[in-house]
């Protein structure tokens, strides 16, 4: 009767184990997810911001007809500011993406 009480007691504990092992992976990932959350909400204001700079700066130059808007150099840099983003954001849906396809296959 010992034996089949300590056997039942380990068996418990390795399943305790097991547990606490799948829930702290699934917690690192939802931190890692969490963290390009934030990161990808940071870009974007970023972004916007560029882009009303970018819209600000072309409403100041309506009038200026002799002058070329692309080779203003507040736009030039805001422009490929937001290119530089757009390439961030890009690579952080790459990343949550490969984040989802971990998580599916580890469920199953």
């Amino acid at each position: 009767m010992w034996r089949r009480v300590k056997n039942n007691m380990d068996s418990g504990v390795e399943k305790i184990k097991w547990f606490s092992t799948v829930l702290a992976e699934r917690m690192k990932i939802e931190f890692s997810v969490i963290k390009l959350l934030q990161e990808r909400e940071k870009k974007d204001k970023d972004r916007a911001e560029k882009m009303r700079l970018v819209g600000e700066r072309v409403f100041e130059l309506r009038n200026h007809s002799e002058k070329n808007i692309f080779k203003d150099k507040a736009i030039t840099e805001a422009i490929v500011e937001i290119e530089r983003l757009d390439a961030e954001l890009e690579d952080i849906k790459k990343k949550a993406s490969e984040m989802s396809n971990i998580e599916g296959e580890e469920g199953k």
